[in-house]
């Protein structure tokens, strides 16, 4: 039988991912705060993308999108 909508069931992916997600979601504000600082500081591009990826990382853990 085909699937309908095509995706993947998030009660088929194993018990350690859901605890690597957890620990992950504990680690990226600091990353966020201190990359903050290095990019005022010494601003560059490289640095203004990390923080971006950051960011989104966050916003996709508070949305429970991950």
């Amino acid at each position: 039988m085909k699937k309908r909508f095509g995706g993947i069931n998030r009660y088929q992916l194993p018990p350690s991912f859901y605890k690597f997600r957890d620990i992950l979601a504990q680690f990226v504000p600091p990353f966020i705060f201190f990359q903050a600082i290095r990019t005022i500081l010494f601003p560059t591009s490289v640095d203004v993308l990390i923080l971006i990826i950051l960011v989104a990382l966050e916003v996709c853990f508070y949305f429970e999108w991950i």
